[in-house]
C-alpha cells in the first residue's frame, strides 16, 4: 500500500501531460482560443464602461479579434472635438488568456467532480482574465491622461497629444502600472494553478503525501544502497 500511494503523483502527472497535448491544440490550433475572444469580447463591451464609466464609452471587436476602446477622453484643441481611440491587440488579449488550457488539464487529471470544477473554475479565470484586461486598460488609460511613460514598462509611451481631463495623482498612476505588470507577466501564469488548488484542495494532500512517500523511500533505498 505506501508503495501504491507514493506513486500517486507520477501516475497524475502522467495524466496530466496527457491531456495538456489534446487541450493546447484545440486551444491554438483548432481555434478554440478565437471563440473565447468572442465570448469575452462581449462581456467586455458590457462590463468595462461601466466599470470605467467616466472614461470609456464602448467596446468594439474587430474583425482581426483586437478590441477597439472608444474612450471618452477629448483630445485638446482638436476641431471638431475628437475622441481618444485606443486598441488592445489580439496577441496581447490571447497573452492573458492563455492559461485556460493548463486549468482544464489539471482539474481533468484530478480525480472527482470534474465536470463541476471545469464549469467553477472556467467561470473563475474569465473572471480574472477579465480583470486584467480591465487592469492593463487602466494603465493604458493613466499613461494617455497623465501624459506620462509608464515607469516599468519603457514601451508605454503617451501619445503626442494631451486630453482635457484632470490627471491621476502620482501613487495611482504608479499604481496602475505595478498592476499592469502583475496582470500581464504574473496572474496568466499562476491564476491556473491557485484555482485547482482552490477547488481541488484533498487532491492536493494525497500529492503532498505521495510526493513526501516517495522521498522517505528514496531516502530509505539510498540509506540500504
Amino acid at each position: 500500500m505506501p508503495v501504491r500511494k507514493s506513486k500517486y503523483f507520477r501516475r497524475w502527472l502522467i495524466r496530466l501531460l496527457i491531456l495538456l497535448v489534446p487541450l493546447h491544440a484545440a486551444w491554438w490550433w483548432l481555434g478554440l482560443s478565437e471563440w473565447a475572444l468572442r465570448g469575452m469580447s462581449i462581456v467586455a463591451a458590457l462590463a468595462l464602461p461601466e466599470i470605467f464609466h467616466h472614461s470609456v464609452g464602448a467596446i468594439v471587436r474587430q474583425d482581426n479579434q483586437s478590441w477597439t476602446v472608444i474612450t471618452r477622453l477629448v483630445i485638446e484643441h482638436s476641431e471638431p472635438s475628437s475622441l481618444v481611440v485606443m486598441e488592445i491587440a489580439k496577441q496581447k488579449l490571447l497573452h492573458m488568456i492563455f492559461g485556460f488550457p493548463l486549468l482544464w488539464g489539471l482539474l481533468l487529471a484530478t480525480p472527482g467532480s470534474r465536470a463541476r470544477r471545469i464549469a467553477g473554475g472556467t467561470l473563475i479565470l474569465i473572471a480574472i482574465s477579465l480583470l486584467g484586461i480591465a487592469t492593463d486598460l487602466w494603465a493604458s488609460l493613466a499613461v494617455i491622461v497623465n501624459h506620462q511613460a509608464s515607469f516599468i514598462d519603457e514601451g508605454v509611451v503617451p501619445p503626442p497629444f494631451l486630453v482635457s481631463t484632470a490627471p491621476y495623482p502620482q501613487w495611482l498612476f504608479y499604481l496602475s502600472s505595478f498592476a499592469r505588470y502583475l496582470a500581464i507577466l504574473i496572474v496568466p501564469m499562476i491564476a491556473p494553478v491557485l484555482i485547482w488548488v482552490m477547488l481541488c484542495p484533498r487532491h492536493i494532500m494525497r500529492l503532498l503525501v505521495s510526493l513526501r512517500r516517495r522521498a522517505r523511500i528514496r531516502n530509505t533505498e539510498a540509506g540500504a544502497s
